[in-house]
């Protein structure tokens, strides 16, 4: 007999079927109290009232577009959106196939979530922070735009794209707790990339692995097609950063923290250095040590532990969520987004790992028509749902999206976010440079380990 619904007639407050009252696979729903009962397998009844499944976490960010405050709009003001997703986010070490080894203390990465040390070398894996799978809407009515975001299907919502990977939905994915180093694999060491421009003499394409781990200095002066080399190295689950996964991130902040100005909330991190010239001398980079935010656990700085300041080695760090250096430190290579193919101001992006390339548009989803081939502070969004791209470059450091875009009337057009250690203002959590060309590499370029 086909398993069925039994609505409780009597609804009264507070009444609790007994077993006998319930078959196996059956529900009882209570439309007084609004509680749905069942029988567990071991012949108990239990309710899905404080099932978390059965209560969508939704939050929102409302933005007046037709004015230059980066903030959300009044009726939102001060308002935080914490929701289940942005708890959900937490480090954990991830094996190369892919597998959760053990979570990290919430408050001090330097401990398992059992109390025990944690290993954060590489030894027991890759430190990853693991966002939950969420789903989106957006809505626009006259100035007002709101992004929204559930973490069930809820009517008008759809899947994030950072979910469905290589055409598979994922319940996690899984984002580089650090800047990217590299697994040397002549020597079984993880390197930096020092101060140089140009790292390709010291990488074997064929064996290094990108890498996410503490106590190393991040890779540079590497192409985006060597970081997604070096990232496919460490098998078939891993990836460097993609445009969709970035996206997600910025979202949850958004709605987080109910601000585009994101250095006036995690403060400046490390912005504010300076480089000299390409060398193989680390002294020589303003870039900090991966793992300065080890402390926090799963936590995010504020203008005070994520101040800026110039030093040789870097000491400054920012920390959204477990995640070091969102911004700052080094720009980020992402995969999955082109521009300027074609046509100029033209987005195509993808996030299947076997369709990320360069100079091409093939199998990928044109996204914008409108990305400006100039370069200025972001004022104004491209009218997609689930990416921001700059639409406008007439804004301020202090109005709008707070962070600069950096385009280019040149063809084919790769992507890095974030900003780098000397970019000062110009850098934050919607921070993006499209106007160079793939072949490039200097020493303000790292990468990001994705899953």
């Amino acid at each position: 007999m086909p398993n069925k619904v039994i609505i409780n007639k009597t609804a009264t407050a507070g009444r609790v079927p007994t077993p006998s009252e319930i078959q196996d696979g059956e529900l009882v729903l209570n439309y007084e109290d609004q509680v749905m009962y069942y029988k567990t397998a071991e012949g108990l009844i239990d309710s899905f009232s404080s099932d978390s499944r059965l209560q969508p976490s939704i939050g929102s960010f409302t933005w007046n577009s037709a004015t230059s405050s980066p903030a959300a709009s009044d009726y939102y003001s001060g308002i935080k959106f914490v929701t289940k997703t942005h708890l959900g986010m937490r480090r954990c070490v991830v094996n190369d196939s892919g597998v959760v080894q053990y979570y990290l203390d919430p408050t001090n990465s330097a401990f398992k979530e059992s109390g025990a040390a944690s290993v954060l070398t590489g030894a027991d894996g890759q430190v990853m922070v693991e966002i939950p799978k969420f789903y989106t809407k957006r809505e626009v009515i006259g100035p007002y735009v709101t992004w929204s975001i559930s973490d069930l299907p809820v009517q008008g919502y759809a899947i994030h794209p950072a979910f469905v990977k290589d055409g598979v939905e994922v319940n996690y994915r899984y984002y580089g707790a650090y800047d990217a180093c590299y697994w040397d694999a002549t020597d079984s060491t993880y390197k930096s990339g020092l101060n140089l421009d140009d790292l390709t003499a010291s990488l074997d394409l064929a064996a290094d692995k990108l890498s996410s781990v503490s106590g190393v200095y991040p890779i540079c002066g590497v192409t985006r097609a060597e970081c997604r080399t070096l990232a496919a190295n460490r098998g078939t689950f891993w990836r460097q950063l993609d445009f969709a996964l970035f996206s997600a991130v910025q979202l949850l902040y958004l709605i987080e923290n109910q601000s585009f100005y994101s250095q006036n909330i995690l403060g400046a991190g490390n912005t504010n250095g300076s480089y000299v010239a390409s060398s193989s001398n680390q002294n020589d980079s303003p870039s900090t040590v991966a793992g300065s935010s080890n402390w926090l656990g799963n936590g995010t700085t504020n203008t005070v532990s994520g101040a800026g300041v110039s030093a040789k080695p870097g000491t400054s760090y920012m920390c959204y969520r477990g995640i070091e250096n969102f911004y700052g430190n080094c720009w980020q290579w992402v995969d999955g987004i082109n521009i300027n193919v074609g046509t100029n101001g033209y987005v195509y992006v993808t996030n299947n790992r076997a369709d990320f390339a360069d100079n091409t548009s093939t199998n990928m989803t044109l996204i914008s028509t409108t990305a400006p081939t100039t370069s200025g502070y972001q004022s104004a969004l491209a009218s997609i749902g689930n990416y921001f791209v700059a639409s406008g470059v007439s804004g301020s450091s202090s109005t709008y999206m707070t962070d600069y875009w950096y385009g280019s009337t040149s063809s084919n057009r790769v992507v890095f976010v974030g900003g780098s250690a000397n970019n000062g203002a110009d850098a934050g959590a919607f921070d993006v440079l499209a106007s160079n060309d793939s072949g490039d590499s200097y020493r303000v370029i790292g990468a990001r380990l994705a899953g």
